[in-house]
């Protein structure tokens, strides 16, 4: 990738229905948010690391990757992360400063990941400003309304679910998400604010599992994956 690369950590989650932190609880035996770090660390295009964590596990993370990985320390930087998604990517952004020309923006509850897919993004951004991991939709989709009655039988055909990691030049991810607080609007993802910027972007499939830690049920299978490779 030309030009230089900086990652955005997202750990900053509430994890109310997990119903405990999802940032430094370990899973495996390691805090959740060791894996992406392990991942984009491992990624020497990368040269800082913003990890956006909770103000009240900010202390306790940095002491853990302060002794876990004391020869990154000056690549990586642990920050208060904002009320919403959007706001932890810009305080991210203004810890990376002006130097990165990419972001490269992870979610922590990703604890799969590797770095394989993490390169293959990158390189998809390069070729069009932006990219982000997502995998072809192979369920059958139907639209309801907010009781659960079906409205319509959806064509999956050309529907992904999007995931993480994602890469953006960092000028487009700055513009979309200034935009998007001056409009007043929620974006969820980082390729919503680069289309803000007037970037559609790539997809890359993700053919490996990636899935996101989001109930006690994705915990355990997490958990199990994560055992089976460490073997």
């Amino acid at each position: 990738m030309s030009g230089s690369a900086g990652a955005i950590l997202l750990a900053a989650g509430q994890g109310r229905r997990l119903g405990h932190d999802k940032s430094i609880t370990a899973i495996a035996g390691r805090p959740v948010l060791a894996y992406g770090l392990e991942a984009l660390l491992g990624i020497r295009d990368i040269e800082k690391v913003v990890v956006a964590v909770r103000e009240d596990v900010q202390e306790e993370a940095k002491l853990w990757i302060g002794k876990n990985y004391p020869n990154e320390a000056k690549r990586v930087e642990v920050i208060v992360g904002g009320k919403e998604r959007q706001d932890s990517v810009w305080e991210g952004l203004e810890a990376l400063g002006g130097g990165a020309e990419w972001a490269v923006v992870h979610d922590a509850a990703r604890v799969l990941t590797t770095a394989g897919l993490i390169q293959r993004v990158m390189a998809g951004a390069k070729r069009s400003g932006a990219a982000a991991a997502a995998r072809k939709m192979s369920d059958t989709v139907r639209q309801a309304d907010g009781q659960g009655n079906v409205v319509r039988l959806l064509d999956r055909e050309g529907l992904w679910r999007m995931e993480t990691p994602q890469v953006v030049r960092g000028t487009i991810l700055r513009q979309g998400l200034q935009k998007a607080r001056a409009e007043g609007k929620t974006v969820t993802d980082c390729m919503a604010a680069a289309e803000l910027a007037g970037v559609k972007g790539i997809l890359v499939e993700a053919t490996e599992p990636n899935l996101k830690i989001t109930l006690a049920s994705d915990w355990q299978l997490a958990e199990v994956w994560l055992k089976a490779g460490s073997k």
